[in-house]
């Protein structure tokens, strides 16, 4: 069941690497209290799909205009951010620039988010040595240094990264309400995706992709594996990040009381949604791959994804539904009428 496997599972840890530098950043600063649950909700990426609609290719959960998102992400979690974007080959005056943005922020205290050090996945340059020329650096596949040189050299086609400037007083209100903006966008579609847009599918619309493509028996086996690995564990982030805030929101007044009645609502629904990916990372593992052309396990994981996505819609409906009322409190709050 779900819930055992959430009880037994590591909350300090996600296949969603974007959300992991986010946290690994952001525990350098005054908002180190915050959990990687909490991350993962409130930047959204408890709740993205990003789906290839050829094959389920491996690149689709960290293909997405990374400093759009990444710097949302960090408004969300009440920071302003910088970002540090060049394309290859990159010209010495904009490598000394980007470079020069990294050390600005390891100086004061911040690990630069990037993408690409050892492979195509985020991860932090949190130290320097300008005597070596060498930046300290960890993803997921490791941690070690890489030279200026290196760096500036990435296997993709741009240079990028964004770091933290400043912190910012948001309250949990604010967050929420700017998450699910960001939640409620993406599941139907309408977030801007640049270059992407004809590339992959979004949202619930990713799981007619995918659904399309295990009935054409053309999923491509690593790649599957990997999104339904990725998918799985932010599913499994979503419902505790959905059943913490049914707990910890007090009650004391109409949004709190609001907030933990949805709340509940929608984490029963996504509930089912990890339930259902989690039963399709065991037919298809990760690295392994499984069989995702065997017509038995395709038919099998369609009808997964079949509940997955049923569920899911039903739980964007609450979320969407929370989001109006708590626009509906900003509102209220800010906008007062005037008198003549």
């Amino acid at each position: 069941m779900i819930s055992e496997r959430l009880i037994q599972r590591d909350w300090t840890k996600t296949m969603t690497s974007a959300a992991s530098a986010v946290y690994g950043a952001v525990s350098y600063t005054d908002k180190k209290a915050l959990s990687l649950v909490d991350v993962m909700g409130f930047t959204g990426h408890a709740f993205r799909l990003n789906i290839d609609p050829i094959e389920v290719n491996v690149a689709g959960p960290t293909s997405f205009p990374g400093g759009y998102i990444l710097r949302r992400n960090l408004c969300n979690l009440g920071y302003t951010s910088n970002m540090g974007e060049a394309s290859t080959p990159v010209s010495p005056d904009n490598l000394e620039q980007t470079i020069a943005l990294i050390q600005r922020s390891v100086d004061k205290g911040y690990p630069a988010i990037v993408f690409d050090l050892f492979i195509p996945e985020f991860g932090l340059i949190y130290g320097y040595d300008d005597d070596m020329q060498i930046f300290n650096a960890k993803d997921v596949s490791q941690e070690g240094t890489i030279t200026y040189a290196d760096f500036g050299r990435p296997k993709i086609p741009v240079l990028f990264l964004v770091t933290i400037e400043d912190s910012l007083p948001h309250s949990k209100y604010e967050m929420l309400r700017m998450a699910l903006d960001m939640i409620v966008e993406h599941a139907r579609g309408r977030e801007w995706t640049y270059n992407f847009k004809d590339r992959y599918t979004q949202g619930l619309k990713g799981y007619d992709a995918w659904i399309q493509v295990m009935e054409n028996r053309n999923a491509e086996e690593f790649g599957n594996a990997y999104n339904i690995a990725v998918a799985a564990d932010a599913r499994e982030f979503a419902v505790k990040f959905l059943q913490e805030m049914s707990i910890k929101w007090d009650g004391s007044n109409v949004v709190e009381r609001t907030v933990r009645s949805k709340a509940a609502e929608a984490a029963a629904h996504y509930e089912t949604v990890a339930e259902a990916l989690s039963d399709l990372r065991e037919i298809f593992p990760f690295p392994q791959g499984g069989q995702p052309k065997n017509p038995i396990l395709a038919d099998s994981a369609i009808k997964l994804l079949n509940i997955a996505r049923e569920a899911e819609t039903k739980g964007i409906e609450v979320l969407e539904k929370l989001l109006h009322f708590m626009k509906a409190y900003h509102s209220d709050i800010w906008i007062k009428p005037t008198s003549s």
